[in-house]
């Protein structure tokens, strides 16, 4: 039976796979692409022109394997057996077993941090979609909706796996007065790594790379990714505060929702468009896929 306490993550897949309809079933009418191709052979006179090209591919192959992928490990994961904090093991919690870096997450208990990281949480669920708002890039934007789709199952997937592979105790488990209610909720061993900071990571990293992909050379670019990354930055920090994870749960769920987020779509990138980081003015490094 699949369990499914182990992350915050089964209502946000199915927001997301709503989501994705909705791009699938507006994008995929042949009249309004066209119109919206019509309308990007008036952008030629501007600085910057915005999608005068399709700027990702989709491979019915590539993406059968990375939804799969995504697919499978949120079932392997989910599947995965978790025992669940004991009487006796949390008696034997000692906070001299930590590193000396997560040590100082023990006697973090903020109620308010953890109510504000569960709002950052579900809010970057929609942060794949901003682009929809512009109207010259709705031809991207069945593309735009599965990227952001395999992007979140692959992360969760990879993070619901990690928890229950480790089933590492939180910090509040180790603080003296903490209920032992509390500790002995059935997530009390989902410390790594931290699923709010890797979700929110990877989603913040696909809508800054998306939208920087799709206005290159853009003088906003730089605010673009400051957001991006400051934005997962909070939650790791709020969940820090809420005494929910140590810093290197933090750490390693921010480092593998940066990369999942990064890539799913630097691998969509059509072939013959060549596009940089996204941040004009300050570094110009490009890459051809």
């Amino acid at each position: 039976m699949l369990n499914l306490s182990k992350s915050p993550g089964t209502l946000q897949i199915i927001f997301l796979a709503c989501l994705f309809c909705i791009f699938a079933t507006t994008n995929l009418n042949g009249q309004k692409i066209e119109k919206i191709q019509n309308d990007f052979k008036d952008l030629e006179d501007l600085e910057n022109p915005i999608c005068p090209d399709p700027v990702y591919t989709i491979n019915t192959k590539r993406e059968l394997i990375l939804t799969g992928v995504g697919v499978g490990l949120n079932l392997i994961g989910y599947a995965m057996p978790v025992e669940g904090a004991t009487i006796e093991r949390l008696s034997e919690l000692d906070e001299n077993d930590l590193w000396s870096l997560d040590r100082s997450a023990i006697y973090n208990n903020s109620q308010t941090a953890q109510n504000w990281s569960d709002v950052i949480l579900y809010s970057s669920m929609t942060l794949p979609f901003l682009v929809y708002a512009d109207m010259k890039c709705r031809a991207e934007g069945w593309k735009i909706g599965l990227m952001g789709l395999q992007t979140f199952l692959i992360t969760n997937g990879i993070t619901t796996i990690t928890k229950s592979a480790f089933q590492r105790y939180r910090p509040f488990t180790y603080n003296p007065d903490v209920s032992l209610e509390k500790k002995q909720s059935t997530r009390s061993t989902l410390s790594f790594f931290s699923g709010h900071t890797s979700v929110t990571t990877s989603l913040s990293f696909f809508a800054s790379k998306v939208i920087t992909d799709l206005r290159p050379g853009s003088k906003n670019n730089w605010i673009v990714w400051t957001v991006g990354a400051t934005t997962p930055a909070l939650m790791g920090y709020l969940r820090y505060e809420a005494g929910k994870h140590f810093l290197t749960d933090v750490i390693t769920g921010y480092a593998v929702g940066a990369i999942v987020g990064y890539m799913v779509p630097a691998m969509h990138l059509n072939k013959n468009v060549n596009v940089g980081l996204g941040l004009a003015g300050t570094l110009d490094f490009r890459l051809t896929f």
